[in-house]
């Protein structure tokens, strides 16, 4: 190739490549983001800018609220389901048990008076409990034998027959009652019969009858 053609071909290439240099580049215009409504912690919101704080945007569903389903492995079984599946572990139900009979109650008392020796003796079953020195009526107002029973009880009692040396109704403490108007109670012990009837007892003796003896338990009255 000649020198002229040469330098034509240098001049073109050139040329090409200043105009490249000055020709503007197209500019990509992005297209604008379109909104879209989030709901985050129930307040309306455009999508967070910075997600490196960890918010997650969920769209918002609307709609009756969704109740969840009770889990099976959690529901509690009736007794009477516990009762086929596990018998042995159910615990028996017993029924009411009823009251011990009182002890008291279950002791044959018994209470003897001798008018010849002057002297009782009470007894719970066959066994003397305990035993001391009376003083029965005097000739004139005798002591009434035979078979009796405790009527009533009466740890304060005052005569309506007879009156004390004193001149006021007789005070009778402990009496028991064991017929008519009969009592064994607290009072004097001369050594011999000295009563309008009644049978009287050492202070002791008679408020360990008192607190012994029942209303119905017998009473032998022997000479």
């Amino acid at each position: 190739m000649s020198a002229p053609s040469t330098h034509l071909l240098s001049f073109l290439a050139a040329l090409s490549l200043v105009g490249c240099a000055h020709t503007p580049s197209e500019t990509l215009t992005e297209p604008e983001p379109r909104e879209t409504e989030w709901r985050i912690g129930g307040a309306d919101a455009g999508l967070p800018a910075d997600m490196s704080q960890g918010f997650i945007a969920l769209p918002v569903t609307t709609g009756a609220p969704i109740e969840a389903e009770p889990d099976a492995s959690e529901a509690v079984p009736t007794k009477a389901e516990a009762i086929a599946a596990e018998p042995s572990s159910w615990p028996a139900e017993s029924a009411t048990a009823a009251p011990a009979a009182d002890a008291d109650t279950a002791k044959h008392r018994s209470l003897t008076i001798s008018l010849g020796e002057q002297l009782f003796e009470y007894k719970e079953g066959e066994s003397v409990v305990r035993s001391g020195p009376i003083s029965s009526g005097k000739p004139g107002n005798p002591t009434p034998t035979g078979r009796f029973k405790v009527l009533s009880k009466d740890e304060d009692k005052v005569s309506s027959r007879y009156t004390n040396q004193l001149g006021m109704q007789a005070w009778m403490p402990y009496s028991i009652q064991f017929y008519g108007h009969y009592f064994l109670h607290e009072g004097w012990l001369p050594g011999y019969p000295d009563s309008h009837g009644c049978v009287r007892v050492g202070e002791k003796d008679a408020r360990f009858l008192f607190e012994r003896l029942r209303v119905g338990d017998p009473v032998l009255v022997v000479n």
